[in-house]
């Protein structure tokens, strides 16, 4: 019933939760959703996470390889984040390539990466113009409930603390 007052009704639903200083899923407001995470979830990465933030669940895995660096910053590795919404984590999300949303989440992960410069992209030179890191960084959503940018980024951050040495090595100083 609650589903349906919200489908039809979706503005007067969230005012009323407003109202009474809760949130639908019926925390107060000041109240952070659980965070759980457990690193080194996947043996085949070079470095993996999984974070669970309330009922939002993703798994993050690291694939370190060596490449030549882009012409434009010949002193900088790169990373390529991706974000999979598959169907079975929600059935918002359909089978098939990846939606507008995965899209724009996995844009919206990289900037987050390269403004809060939680990846020093210049650690992962290993020889101007010649040699460099580039981290594929694939995030798989488990299962949708909201927040799935931070979940994300808690897996991210974890998946980099536990990495092989070589990536470790570039990020000791993450805390």
């Amino acid at each position: 019933m609650a589903e349906q007052y919200k489908s039809l009704h979706p503005v007067k639903y969230y005012r009323d939760y407003l109202s009474h200083n809760i949130r639908p899923d019926g925390r107060v407001f000041d109240t952070f959703r659980p965070v759980i995470l457990n690193t080194g979830s996947i043996d085949t990465a070079d470095g993996s996470a999984l974070s669970k933030l309330g009922q939002t669940t993703v798994v993050c895995g690291i694939k370190a390889e060596l490449c030549k660096p882009k012409a434009e910053s010949p002193n900088k590795g790169f990373v390529v984040p991706n974000l999979d919404l598959p169907p079975l984590c929600s059935p918002k999300f359909r089978p098939g390539p990846p939606s507008d949303q995965a899209q724009v989440l996995s844009q919206l992960i990289n900037d987050i990466i390269e403004n809060s410069q939680c990846i020093d992209l210049t650690d992962l030179c290993i020889f101007p113009d010649k040699l460099a890191w580039c981290l594929y960084i694939d995030f798989i959503c488990l299962d949708f409930d909201g927040s799935v940018v931070d979940a994300c980024i808690i897996a991210l951050v974890g998946a980099l603390k536990t990495g092989k040495a070589y990536i470790h090595e570039c990020f000791d100083d993450i805390q």
